[in-house]
């Protein structure tokens, strides 16, 4: 072990288990005082570590970014693409193109037989299908990235339960 590295019992670290209730998800995490977040969870596995949080404390930071999903998950998680968003938000162009005259009735056809044609852009490869036969311009403006439904999950029912565990044992160690 070099120099520079703390030994491990010189920085404090905490675990928290939360279990399974009412379908909410279970959940292991690890954090410690310099700013290292670990979860492993039954909504994936998550790991990041925040070399600046503006606190003494961690778990206080912790606290503060869990009314955060966002936040949380654009450091642990990975946007994937949102074929039905995508979909969606292609569709509601060809409609919009439609109505304001700038497709012609066989020209919005043609695009969403192509939709239908490309599976509904289920997939990325679809979209990449799609776009290379589209007439709609700057479509790729419309390819969509979202979280999946296991992180928005980990971020909606966990990170506030953590939340709530690490309040009570920072009010027991005040007493």
């Amino acid at each position: 072990m070099s120099e520079l590295q703390p030994k491990s019992n010189d920085i404090k670290i905490w675990r928290y288990y939360l279990p399974n209730t009412e379908r909410k998800g279970w959940g292991i995490f690890i954090i410690d005082e310099k700013g290292y977040f670990s979860a492993v969870t039954d909504y994936g596995n998550y790991a990041f570590m925040w070399s600046s949080f503006g606190s003494d404390d961690f778990r206080e930071f912790v606290i503060e970014i869990s009314n955060n999903p966002g936040y949380v998950l654009g450091k642990v998680a990975k946007k994937e693409y949102d074929g039905e968003q995508t979909c969606k938000d292609i569709k509601e162009l060809i409609i919009e193109l439609r109505r304001d005259g700038s497709f012609a009735k066989e020209e919005a056809r043609r695009e969403w037989d192509l939709l239908k044609d490309n599976e509904w852009l289920e997939t990325d490869v679809n979209f990449t299908r799609f776009y290379d036969e589209t007439e709609i311009d700057d479509v790729c403006e419309f390819y969509r990235k979202s979280y999946g439904l296991d992180e928005m999950e980990f971020a909606k029912e966990l990170l506030p339960r953590l939340a709530e565990e690490i309040k009570k044992q920072l009010q027991s160690e005040v007493k």
